[in-house]
């Protein structure tokens, strides 16, 4: 509430200076503010706001305020602004002390006055006051886009009168942009408003004024300054320095000498690097802010540089820590001139044993800081994009030859580099060196194959009449394989004949097969060539059956039989085909049932049997179920031949026997009969119960007595009178109909 009322007193409080009023009845203003909702309703129609901002040093507090756009300043520079003032002293009532009234920039005349021509920075300020407008437009006076062309440059003028503000003091406060407040006590609490001298001007700007509450008088540390700092060589005695901020608009580099070229400690003083604050001109992406700066040195050396960030009050940060930089030599020596390649092989007997490169090369200067030369070599198959040295150590400055040992390399690229003391490489132009391979590479092994068939559906509509030869073997030991040739035939005698078109760079090769070729088998080989066209020998070859697609034989029922009791017995005959592989039987149950695997028989297996498949099915389940029966054979085509189903309704045996263990007694604490009872394991499936049966006193023959569930494995009975006895047994009843063989029959008598 303190800040609404407040803000309604000094609202009137303008209200009496712009009216001619010079004193003000503090005491009557706070009563007055207590009623007053001025800013109530005023605040929902803000359509701009004035930036205020603080520092307290001590035995002073500054000021320092921006309008939120272009319009809103040039407003603010018209009509001007009040800087007001609200101690916390204890005093009785609001107390509000006017430091300055309708305060505004100078005037043409006094920015000429006080700044020359010269000053560059107080230009800046002048032009955006009181000078015209650029006449570089592209778009007519009076369309939309030579509106967005005025606003564009109406903001970036204000911008950059802005930053200028954060680098000079005395032009913010030309500006009237800063005030310091000097009459101030140390440790005093202070509230600051900066408002429009003029609030409003038709309506069309209505300023929420800058605020400043509780603003503690005590001494300025400077904020500390911790940016990732980079830099890089970029030429000879030229340093660029990197580093990334947000915070600050325009920076100060310092720069010291810490030892020269040779190691001598210098320890020289900080110097100013820059004659002006320097603001980045370096565009980032968006959220990215980075500063580059380049600076020159007369000499190498170590340096250290440290920067400092100007902030809103034109004061600078504390010092980064230093960064260190070594500026070297860059100067890379010129490059030598490699001449000429001699080989040498000295093992007449074999050629590869043995292989030295001798390099000639030439160089027109020799610097004094030259250091000597590496011999560099490259092929892709041995040390892909990397570079591979052939000297062991630094060959001498003054060296025009080397002799390199380039045993079991093959031809590639070499270049020589020149190096400094510096570290800077220099090369030649790159050159071919020719290593010829006279070694031809040894015979690919494990040869293998896989067949791959065609579609069914593509064989049935005589679409695709191919299969496919997959083709694997185990990479030959030599590392300088350039392709591998497969050659096939269709006999061992005749001659093998290439099947690839181009070398093949993989160690595997799909070859296609065609169906309809009277012939058995297909034989395979492959060999090896390297890069240095060398071609070894043949593997061994590897016999292929080529798939046919003739269906086998289909198999047919020569014999069959069936009765309840021991089900059906049937004999298959098939077919004696070459190729024929194996055979399956199958049977269903129902109409609507799956076919389900009985029997798989090889066909090699049935040679002694006449190619006779012997059925014997007495199924123990589904009673008065139609069974059906089939047999298909497979041979090494993608067909299959399948017999017709023969079928025969199987009722099987309606009792069946089960082991079940009866016992019982009679509980005279209970009075009643207990019997229990165990079946283990029965010989079908399906849903059943258990049946009780009891022949009581005076009866002659069982009679059923009651059903139990198959969970249940106890009954008790309370028919039996003193004296008496009776008879039981259980059997099993299942819902289809069938039924058990009876359990051991138990006599319970009761005594008393």
């Amino acid at each position: 509430m303190r800040y609404k009322s407040i803000i309604a007193a000094i609202t009137m409080f303008a209200a009496c200076l712009s009216a001619g009023a010079q004193t003000v009845d503090s005491a009557s203003i706070a009563r007055d503010a207590r009623n007053t909702v001025v800013r109530e309703w005023v605040e929902p129609l803000v359509t701009t706001k004035i930036k205020l901002l603080t520092r307290t040093y001590g035995d002073s507090i500054v000021l320092r305020w921006a309008a939120e756009d272009y319009v809103s300043w040039k407003y603010l520079c018209t009509y001007g602004v009040n800087v007001l003032r609200v101690p916390h002293d204890g005093r009785p009532g609001l107390h509000i002390d006017t430091l300055a009234y309708a305060l505004k920039p100078l005037t043409q005349d006094q920015f000429r006055q006080r700044y020359p021509m010269t000053d560059s920075l107080a230009l800046v300020p002048m032009g955006v006051l009181y000078g015209e407008a650029t006449n570089y437009k592209f778009e007519a006076p009076g369309t939309m886009g030579r509106t967005l062309e005025d606003n564009s440059e109406q903001d970036m003028s204000y911008g950059f009168a802005m930053v200028v503000a954060e680098w000079r003091k005395d032009l913010a406060e030309a500006m009237a942009v800063r005030f310091t407040d000097r009459k101030v006590t140390p440790g005093a609490t202070y509230d600051y408003y900066i408002q429009p001298t003029v609030w409003e001007n038709g309506g069309l700007l209505i300023f929420e004024p800058g605020v400043a509450e509780k603003v503690v008088n005590t001494p300025y540390t400077p904020a500390s300054f911790d940016p990732v700092v980079i830099d890089s060589l970029t030429s000879p005695y030229h340093v660029s320095i990197g580093w990334w901020d947000h915070e600050h608009s325009s920076f100060e580099i310092e720069r010291r000498m810490v030892s020269n070229s040779k190691g001598v400690a210098v320890n020289g003083p900080w110097q100013r690097v820059t004659e002006k604050p320097y603001i980045s001109m370096v565009q980032q992406p968006e959220g990215e802010d980075y500063c580059l700066l380049g600076d020159s040195v007369a000499e190498n050396g170590v340096y250290e540089y440290r920067i400092m960030g100007y902030d809103a009050f034109a004061d600078l940060c504390a010092p980064t820590k230093p960064h260190r930089v070594v500026v070297r030599d860059i100067q890379p020596p010129s490059p030598p001139n490699l001449t000429h390649i001699v080989l040498e092989r000295p093992d007449d007997n074999d050629p590869m044993a043995k292989v030295i490169a001798h390099f000639v090369w030439e160089k027109e200067e020799l610097e004094p800081d030259l250091v000597g030369y590496c011999i560099n070599y490259s092929s892709t198959r041995i040390t892909g994009k990397e570079w591979k040295l052939l000297n062991s150590e630094m060959i001498p400055p003054t060296a025009t030859t080397y002799a390199a040992d380039v045993t079991g390399l093959t031809t590639g690229m070499v270049t020589i580099s020149a190096f400094d003391d510096s570290g800077n490489e220099s090369k030649s132009f790159m050159q071919l060196i020719e290593l010829r391979d006279y070694k031809a590479p040894d015979a690919p092994d494990s040869l293998r194959v896989t067949i791959q068939m065609p579609e069914l559906d593509s064989l049935a509509t005589k679409k695709d009449k191919w299969a496919y030869a997959i083709l694997k073997w185990n990479p030959c030991p030599d590392d300088d394989i350039a392709y591998y040739d497969i050659s096939a035939a269709n006999d061992t005698t005749h001659t093998f004949l290439l099947r690839n078109q181009g070398g093949i760079h993989d160690t595997e090769f799909i070859d296609s097969l065609a169906l309809n070729v009277n012939q058995k088998y297909i034989y395979y080989k492959v060999r090896a060539v390297d890069y240095s066209t060398n071609t070894g020998p043949w593997s061994h070859w590897i016999e292929v059956e080529r798939p046919h697609i003739s269906p086998p034989t289909v198999p047919h029922l020569d014999t069959s039989s069936h009765n309840d009791k021991d089900g059906m017995h049937m004999e298959w005959i098939v077919g004696k085909d070459a190729d024929m592989k194996y055979h399956v039987a199958y049977r269903r149950v129902g109409e609507k049932g799956d076919w389900q695997v009985i029997g798989r028989y090889d066909h090699d297996s049935l040679t002694a049997k006449n190619y006779r498949i012997i059925i014997d099915d007495n199924p123990a389940f589904d009673r008065e179920q139609r069974y059906y029966y089939s047999v298909e054979s497979h041979n090494s085509s993608p067909f299959t031949a399948r017999s017709l189903a023969v079928s025969w309704l199987h009722r099987g045996p309606k009792v069946w026997k089960v082991d079940i263990k009866l016992a019982g007694d009679y509980f005279k604490q209970k009075g009643h009969t207990r019997l229990v009872w165990d079946t283990g394991k029965l010989p079908l499936e399906g849903d059943y119960y258990y049946c009780i049966y009891r022949k009581g006193p005076g009866e002659d023959t069982f009679h059923f007595v009651v059903s139990v569930p198959n969970s249940t494995l106890e009954y008790t009975d309370r028919i039996l009178q003193k004296g008496e006895s009776a008879d039981y047994y259980v059997m099993i009843q299942w819902r289809d109909g069938r039924q058990s063989t009876p359990s051991n029959t138990i006599t319970v008598r009761r005594t008393q």
